[in-house]
């Protein structure tokens, strides 16, 4: 199991220079975001010549993409951005299939009109399933005309905000063009970070089958004058029982790289070290 990590934790525009950091940082995969070639991360369009100067640098670093960031609120009510979305998803997918990237990242999305991250109480609402199955129909039509995976992670302030819902989600289209990205911090709530096992081993044993892509944070837990609150952070730096999930995740027959991401470029190196010695000791 090799390490890998999201490009834009390199705050650079420029693919070449971003390559460079992350072959210095002893890191060959990723999860691209096109930001790091100047790009929109979701663009209306792109070029063949573009799109081929990307091809040349990642075959001349060595660089292995493992997916291509392709995230927008797919249940956005603004319904003009929604189908904008979409659209752009449907020019993300080509990509994919231009670079020979085999999987594109999905939101699910919330409700909230401006953050997609952020939790909104009509999420849970059967309009907002509906809106999300309409999405989904949509852009799985993409991901079969060019041959890729969607990969879909449970996040708790999107509609898809457990791995019973994931589970569900995927049985709705029963397609083996929507997958999994497993990340193990997304799984837990402040309440439940005291169950660990239980947690994780829920997920695994309601997803693991269709797990396409790992990613590798962290999470923590502190009080502050507001009260406890929970936090992601760079692996290593918190809770999470990495053992375990490299277990499960080997147990459920995973053989690709762990992404890291949710850490800035100086936590690298120690990141990267700690998850060596997991998967070493695992």
């Amino acid at each position: 199991m090799d390490i890998g990590i999201f490009s834009r934790t390199y705050q650079i525009t420029e693919l070449e220079h971003t390559y460079q950091r992350m072959k210095a940082d002893n890191i060959c995969h990723t999860q691209l975001n096109l930001s790091n070639a100047g790009l929109d991360t979701l663009p209306d369009a792109v070029d063949n010549k573009k799109l081929e100067e990307i091809r040349r640098l990642t075959k001349e670093y060595g660089i292995i993409p493992d997916a291509i960031s392709g995230t927008f609120n797919m249940v956005n009510p603004d319904e003009e951005a929604r189908l904008k979305g979409c659209g752009q998803f449907r020019v993300q997918c080509r990509i994919a299939s231009m670079l020979e990237i085999p999987v594109v990242s999905l939101c699910t999305g919330s409700r909230d009109p401006k953050n997609k991250w952020r939790w909104h109480e009509d999420n849970s609402s059967q309009a907002s399933w509906d809106t999300l199955m309409r999405s989904t129909e949509t852009i799985l039509k993409y991901a079969q005309e060019y041959q890729v995976v969607l990969g879909v992670e449970p996040e708790t302030a999107n509609i898809v905000d457990s791995p019973q819902k994931a589970r569900k989600y995927l049985d709705e289209f029963a397609c083996p063009n929507l997958k999994i990205i497993m990340d193990g911090a997304n799984l837990f709530c402040l309440e439940r970070i005291g169950d660990m096992e239980e947690v994780l081993g829920e997920a695994f044993e309601l997803l693991g089958k269709d797990i396409v892509l790992a990613h590798a944070k962290d999470i923590a837990s502190e009080n502050n004058s507001f009260g406890r609150k929970m936090e992601f952070a760079a692996a290593g730096e918190g809770l999470l029982d990495y053992r375990l999930y490299i277990r499960l995740l080997r147990r459920y027959g995973y053989k690709g790289p762990l992404i890291m991401h949710g850490l800035s470029e100086a936590q690298i190196p120690k990141s990267r070290r700690f998850l060596e010695e997991m998967i070493r000791y695992a």
